[in-house]
C-alpha cells in the first residue's frame, strides 16, 4: 500500500497513522478513504472504522511476525492448514477493504 501512496518516507506505524486518519490529504500524504457520500450512515461507519482496525492489524502484524513467522524459521515444526488459514484471515479482510478505498491527493496550484 506504501507504494500506491508513493510513501517510501515513513516506517509502517506512522504509514497506517497518517494514511487513514481523519480529515484531508496533505501535500506528499495521501490518504486512503472509503468511497461514497461522507453523510451515509455506512460509509460513515467504514471511515470511522479503518483507524483503528490499522492500528490493531499493525499490532497483529507484528505479533504474527514474532509468534509465527519467527518461530517457524526457528523449530521444524510446522502449521496445520486450519492454523495457517486462521493467520491469514485478518490479513485478508483488512486487505479487501484496502481494495474497496480510494486514494486522495492534494491537488498542486497551477505553476507552483
Amino acid at each position: 500500500m506504501a507504494d500506491c501512496l508513493g510513501r517510501n518516507d515513513v516506517d509502517d506505524t506512522v504509514f497506517w497513522q497518517q494514511s487513514l486518519s481523519p480529515g484531508g490529504p496533505e501535500l506528499g500524504r495521501p490518504k486512503i478513504a472509503w468511497p461514497g457520500d461522507p453523510a451515509d450512515k455506512t460509509n460513515k461507519s467504514m471511515r470511522g472504522g479503518m483507524e483503528p482496525l490499522a492500528k490493531a492489524l499493525n499490532s497483529l502484524a507484528t505479533g504474527l511476525n514474532l509468534t509465527v513467522r519467527n518461530v517457524a524459521t526457528h523449530t521444524r515444526d510446522e502449521l496445520t492448514e486450519k492454523e495457517g488459514m486462521e493467520r491469514l484471515a485478518a490479513y485478508s479482510y483488512f486487505a479487501r477493504l484496502l481494495d474497496q478505498c480510494q486514494i486522495r491527493h492534494v491537488k498542486e496550484a497551477e505553476g507552483t
